[in-house]
């Protein structure tokens, strides 16, 4: 898409392991302007670590959920709408057959990126609004499949890695009794610290001016921290969560049988069963890289994915 020509309308859908994101917003050289915001927790990702597969149940879902997402993209008259998998898309060897209904039965083509893309992709729809943080940065973006750290400046991307731990995946392999046991806890964090500190080498992120976090598991975090209500995406964006406030949530979560969790102000009862494990990943990766605090995003990969068309 050229940068100098006139506002674009397009539609942005970040196609997760655990929810299904939709982004409507006009485009103009550079700039992003949202129209309209919609996510589902679809759970396409559920069994795929256990089985390798989706299921059916999980595609039916994916499938409707797709099928509304088109109907607000016509509704809004958008040009395009681009789509992307993500982490159960590429692991799942029955992918095919959920690619091909989806085009099918609703029109979206999905692309399903590699984690370097996705994490390219996030990083950039991360910062879009958050020029005024100093540099050099670095991003984490926890998915329900997998876990994205980026490193970079507002200029350019010096370090983009990803590793499969995310909050679906993680919750399946650990976390099986409710409320969970200490030594699941236990074995967990160590599991995490292992696979972070393999992927991402502690002496690559020393020395950063600024962290920041984006998705769902975050943007909950951000949530459940200032116990909002109802989700304000203008108190999520730019909050600054800290490792001492996480650290009472992680504790919290803990404790409560899932039952209970869906009760907790800020936590959509979608994402009880698997909140803790994400936020079991973000408070490991605080405290192995000293991080006391992060910034919040409430924009991120299907920001990323509609700003590429500039340079497309």
């Amino acid at each position: 898409m050229n940068p100098t020509s006139p506002t674009h309308r397009l539609a942005g859908l970040d196609i997760g392991t655990n929810t299904f994101l939709l982004l409507i917003a006009d485009l103009s050289a550079h700039t992003l302007t949202p129209l309209f915001e919609r996510e589902t927790v679809v759970r396409l990702g559920k069994g795929v670590e256990a089985h390798g597969n989706l299921n059916s149940e999980a595609m039916q879902r994916g499938l409707a959920c797709l099928r509304e997402y088109a109907t607000q993209a016509r509704a809004y008259g958008c040009e395009k709408i681009l789509a992307v998998g993500t982490s159960a898309l590429r692991d799942a060897k029955n992918r095919e057959a959920f690619l091909q209904l989806a085009k099918q039965e609703t029109g979206i083509v999905i692309n399903v990126i590699s984690g370097e893309t996705e994490a390219r992709l996030s990083y950039r729809g991360a910062l879009s609004n958050k020029r005024n943080l100093p540099a050099p940065l670095a991003i984490i973006d926890i998915g329900g499949g997998s876990t994205e750290v980026v490193l970079g400046t507002h200029e350019q991307i010096t370090s983009a890695r990803s590793a499969d731990i995310g909050s679906v995946r993680w919750t399946e392999r650990w976390l099986q009794h409710d409320p969970v046991l200490p030594e699941e806890v236990e074995v967990f964090r160590s599991h995490a610290e292992r696979v972070m500190r393999e992927t991402w080498p502690v002496t690559e992120l020393k020395n950063l001016a600024s962290v920041v976090g984006t998705a769902g598991t975050i943007t909950t975090l951000a949530a459940m921290a200032q116990g909002l209500v109802q989700y304000e995406p203008d108190r999520i964006d730019h909050f600054t969560l800290t490792l001492t406030g996480l650290h009472e949530i992680v504790m919290t979560l803990i404790r409560l049988p899932i039952a209970e969790r869906k009760n907790l102000p800020g936590l959509n009862p979608a994402r009880a069963d698997v909140i803790l494990a994400g936020a079991m990943l973000l408070e490991t990766f605080m405290k192995i890289y000293g991080f006391n605090r992060i910034v919040v995003s409430n924009r991120g990969l299907r920001h990323g994915v509609i700003l590429d068309e500039v340079i497309e």
